[in-house]
């Protein structure tokens, strides 16, 4: 086999194993990915290079040394004993857990409990792939376990249980990454109101240097810098304490 050829059947393995990892929730291990390459197993630093791939298209490798970010110390004690209350629950055997999803796509109630505990160490999994974006792990966990009890009620469409995992998965990862993102919208929010205030607070400054005293909302309106309303905002933020502005 050329080069070229070798080089193809490497990408179409690299194609098969993100689509393996996306079927099992997001996750695969190093095993896994060995088998899947078969003779074509990459070495060591290949492998390195395979597991960045799968990272950065939301998947965890289990095995795979010194992934994801640190956590602060606080979030770490949170995170060992979160999982030392998740090896207390009984894990069920594959045959036990295929019946599971197959009641839960049903809609059995009970079903859909028990298939939600023995997957909640997934959450974790997923959990830590978002580590370091501005949230804490615990509100992670928080908001992809909320998406896994709503998602076993909506798994009714679903053609066949291997597809379970996967459909939970990605569920569990959109909350996560709206979490993220309507925090980034709250702190660019902050940001933006605190340069308002900055703002207001400068102009305010600049102009009572210029008539030697404090000035009022509206003589600074009338300057032309910033509008009325702009004022009237950031003394509701600054709680009426722009020290240059008329209360």
């Amino acid at each position: 086999m050329s080069q070229i050829d070798r080089e193809q059947a490497f990408l179409a393995l690299l194609q098969d194993t993100l689509k393996q990892a996306r079927r099992g929730g997001g996750r695969i291990s190093r095993q896994e990915i060995t088998e899947i390459f078969g003779e074509y197993a990459p070495r060591e630093e290949q492998l390195g290079q395979v597991e960045d791939y799968l990272r950065a298209h939301k998947i965890a490798v289990e095995g795979e040394a010194g992934s994801g970010d640190a956590l602060p110390e606080d979030e770490e004690a949170f995170l060992t004993s979160y999982l030392e209350m998740l090896r207390e629950i009984p894990r069920v055997s594959d045959n036990v857990l295929e019946a599971l999803k197959i009641s839960a796509m049903a809609g059995e109630t009970s079903a859909r409990r028990e298939l939600a505990e023995q997957m909640l160490g997934i959450v974790v999994d997923i959990a830590k792939l978002y580590v370091g974006q501005g949230v804490s792990i615990e509100d992670l966990i928080g908001a992809g376990n909320e998406a896994l009890m709503l998602g076993t009620a909506m798994l009714g469409h679903l053609e066949s249980p291997a597809e379970v995992e996967g459909e939970l998965g990605r569920r569990i990862m959109d909350a996560m990454e709206d979490l993220i993102a309507s925090m980034l919208d709250e702190k660019a929010l902050g940001r933006e109101m605190e340069d308002l205030a900055n703002l207001v607070a400068d102009e305010a400054r600049k102009l009572a240097q210029v008539m030697g005293r404090k000035v009022t909302a509206q003589e600074l309106a009338d300057e032309g810098k910033v509008t009325l309303e702009q004022i009237r905002e950031a003394e509701r933020l600054t709680g009426g304490k722009i020290k240059d502005l008329e209360g």
